[in-house]
């Protein structure tokens, strides 16, 4: 069964489950004991919502609650979505479907209040109407599909919510932000082909009180790159997740690389960077196979207040995707930390472990995926640990001291298994009754998202307290 969030202190840190808890009613709601961290607001179409934020420590996973009462049901309808995090901000898209089909987006920036977390600020971002972007033609300017004239009102543009990310700059006390859609942008694989280009979609803004200003804009920047392995990972890329980290904001790829904007720069420049893979083929009993990463196994994560990059891998010996390990293989978990030279940077491993070594120490044979470093403790990772086997997977949080190979925690996540047995009425009375069928319904899991605003509010705490 689903292991909820408890209520406690504030955790300087929280890992967050990605399914939104939708509770309409007053009496399902978590009040402010179990959900400290709230706000509400009003969509561009007028209709009022409100979050609330269930914190525990790590490996413990915390919840986001909705009430949207307005909405359509829940069945029919995920209208709200936690895109990103970045310090003190928290970037939140809800969408409805208007009659005739249309999407309407809106996007929010929650601000954690410091002072009083259960009053936190959720502001509407200003609608992105920048023209849509002719991605059959090549070079370094960046042309509209259709490019209104000045007396034609634009129509709002919806962003991708994978390539959409968060960037919060300064000091505790700044407000600059930034949110930015990247899209690489390769020409045609052929002998002309020498450079590829980003396109980003921006909005650089500041908090004026309890107001947000600027504008969305494009651009398109050419990506430093220095030969053509690095144009051919870039014509063959697809984001997985995108981060903030010190002045960059960073696009992953968990087959190729990243990309790093620096959103600090009002002209922002962009450069490549490989992950440290090992290509060289692996024979098994079964199969040949070349060690590669994946959304599955691989986890880049920002770290010791965001000071330190790490990338964590799972290399599967069989080469397999979502499936139990084949007889006689295991895995192998490396972490890289990024560490800068004169003007570079590289990748540099800290910590390797296989699966022998874990052997003893657990009581399931399953497989790590989505790991998360902990941002207090560089040396622990957090995986989802997957038990294959059943109608449904049994899903455990694993705890792994990367630095001794020891297992620190092991405890069930989920076991939708467990709630199939259960009849219909018993089902009905398990307040988690609709994030297990989610899982059920859904093919694969997703990866928790870290999040490092709950730390203000317990910095705030503390000094109180201390007073």
């Amino acid at each position: 069964m689903a292991m909820s969030a408890a209520a406690g202190p504030f955790p300087s840190w929280a890992l967050l489950e990605p399914f939104v808890f939708r509770r309409d009613d007053k009496d399902s709601f978590p009040d402010e004991s179990k959900a400290p961290i709230r706000a509400s607001a009003t969509t561009s179409w007028g209709a009022d919502f409100r979050v609330a934020f269930s914190l525990v420590a790590p490996p413990r996973i915390s919840r986001l609650y909705a009430q949207m009462p307005g909405f359509p049901d829940p069945d029919d309808e995920a209208p709200l979505a936690m895109l990103a995090t970045h310090r003190h901000l928290a970037l939140l898209e809800v969408s409805t479907e208007t009659p005739s089909g249309a999407l309407v987006q809106n996007l929010f920036i929650l601000r954690a209040n410091e002072k009083n977390p259960s009053s936190s600020l959720l502001k509407l971002l200003p609608t992105c109407t920048e023209p849509e972007i002719d991605y059959s033609r090549g070079g370094d300017s960046l042309r509209p599909r259709h490019k209104p004239s000045n007396d034609t009102p634009r129509r709002p543009r919806l962003l991708d919510m994978i390539s959409l990310g968060l960037w919060c700059g300064g000091g505790d006390n700044q407000e600059e932000l930034v949110m930015a859609e990247l899209t690489v942008c390769a020409p045609t694989l052929d002998r002309h082909r020498t450079k590829a280009f980003a396109d980003i979609c921006l909005l650089r803004s500041s908090f004026t009180g309890d107001q947000l200003a600027g504008k969305w804009g494009s651009m398109r920047m050419p990506i430093l790159s220095t030969d053509k392995d690095d144009l051919w990972k870039l014509y063959c890329w697809q984001t997985n997740a995108t981060i903030p980290f010190q002045r960059w904001l960073c696009w992953i790829d968990y087959q190729q690389g990243i990309l790093f904007c620096d959103v600090s720069n009002k002209v922002p420049t962009i450069s490549f960077l490989w992950f440290p893979l090992d290509k060289s083929p692996l024979v098994t009993n079964t199969r040949t196979a070349t060690v590669t990463c994946s959304i599955f196994y691989g986890g880049v994560c920002v770290v010791d207040r965001g000071r330190l990059l790490k990338f964590v891998n799972v290399a599967r010996d069989d080469g397999l995707a979502y499936e139990a390990l084949k007889p006689d293989t295991g895995f192998t978990i490396t972490c890289h930390a990024l560490v800068f030279g004169d003007g570079s940077m590289e990748w540099k491993e800290d910590y390797t472990m296989t699966s022998d070594e874990l052997r003893g120490q657990l009581t399931r044979d399953g497989v790590p995926m989505f790991p998360r470093v902990d941002m207090d403790r560089p040396h622990v990772v957090h995986f989802l640990y997957i038990e294959f086997g059943r109608a449904y997977e049994k899903m455990w949080v694993l705890s792994i001291d990367m630095s001794t190979k020891t297992v620190e925690s092991f405890y069930l996540y989920m076991d939708v298994n467990k709630f199939l047995q259960l009849d219909d009425n018993a089902r009905l009375q398990i307040d988690d009754a609709d994030f297990i069928t989610s899982t059920c319904m859904s093919p694969t899991p997703t990866p928790f998202l870290p999040c490092e605003f709950p730390r203000f509010c317990h910095l705030s705490r503390k000094r109180k307290d201390m007073e």
